[in-house]
């Protein structure tokens, strides 16, 4: 019976996605507890910023469709 490659994907090859993978584990186990809440706290304060962004956008819209339409109205 012929063996297996070791990666199951049937050439004997690494896959783009495997190696990605393998890359990605291999630089989080590189990097301290510190630098990775770091990353998180970074990650949240970029997700708070787009949400606050898109609050006062919104805002602003709901103002100047209301100032239009009481120019419009008169």
């Amino acid at each position: 019976m012929a063996e297996a490659p070791p990666n199951g994907n049937g050439g004997g090859h690494t896959t783009v996605v495997q190696a990605a993978i393998k890359l990605g584990q291999s630089v989080t186990h590189g990097l301290g507890p510190q630098f990775l809440a770091l990353v998180l706290c970074n990650v949240m304060a970029l997700g708070f910023l787009a949400w606050f962004v898109d609050a006062r956008a919104r805002h602003t819209a709901d103002v100047l469709n209301q100032l239009l339409h009481a120019c419009l109205t008169k």
